[in-house]
């Protein structure tokens, strides 16, 4: 009996991974509930030197701008970011802001979108440890970006790279030798499911490099 129960728990096992890596290789909804997390082929996370965080806001008929936040409270899973600032993607911010139109009182809503604030880590030192890394005065600055829009019922309009991709896209545009070697490359490009239910192919790097001059 004991063989039998461990059969089923490895063939269980290997049946739940397989049917992750199948959703995550085909492209098929892996992103639709936060048990995904666990079973999709997405282990391999990188990290920056930015913070950031998520602001969920609405413009009114007056031009008055609203803080679409749940008033009631948010769940905070570690620190102090929100569950909101973990929708790196930017699926679920619009359901979070129709919740929020739906259950209070306020003008009419015309326009939401997703501002996304960053600031370089180094600020989030304690003063004691700033001050004995450097004498330079502690004085954290903040960069506001658009990341999405979003109509009234909640369904995303339109999206923008984050912070740390419009700078890398940047310095890779005002470097004329790498527009250069940009325009003479193979680029390789890659399909990658990020909305739940449609593909999207994004260049990921240069396949083969551009000859030397």
């Amino acid at each position: 009996m004991r063989r039998i129960g461990r059969y089923l728990f490895i063939f269980g096992y290997l049946a739940v991974l397989g049917f992750g890596l199948a959703r995550h290789t085909l492209g098929h909804r892996a992103h639709d509930h936060v048990g995904m997390y666990f079973i999709v082929w997405d282990m391999y996370c990188g990290w920056t030197a930015w913070e950031t965080r998520n602001h969920i806001v609405g413009q009114g008929e007056s031009g008055e701008w609203y803080d679409l936040a749940p008033p009631w409270g948010e769940m905070v899973p570690f620190g102090s970011a929100h569950r909101r600032d973990y929708d790196v993607f930017h699926l679920h911010s619009g359901k979070i802001a129709r919740m929020t139109l739906e259950n209070t009182d306020h003008e009419p809503i015309h326009r939401i979108m997703v501002v996304e604030e960053a600031w370089p880590k180094r600020y989030n030192l304690p003063d004691e440890v700033w001050k004995r890394r450097t004498p330079d005065p502690k004085i954290p600055h903040s960069y506001y970006h658009i990341v999405a829009t979003y109509g009234l019922d909640g369904v995303m309009e339109a999206k923008h790279a984050g912070w740390t991709n419009v700078l890398a896209h940047n310095a890779l545009v005002n470097n004329p030798r790498l527009r250069d070697e940009i325009a003479r490359a193979k680029p390789f490009l890659t399909i990658e499911n990020l909305t739940g239910s449609q593909r999207a192919i994004q260049q990921t790097s240069f396949q083969e490099p551009a000859p030397f001059r």
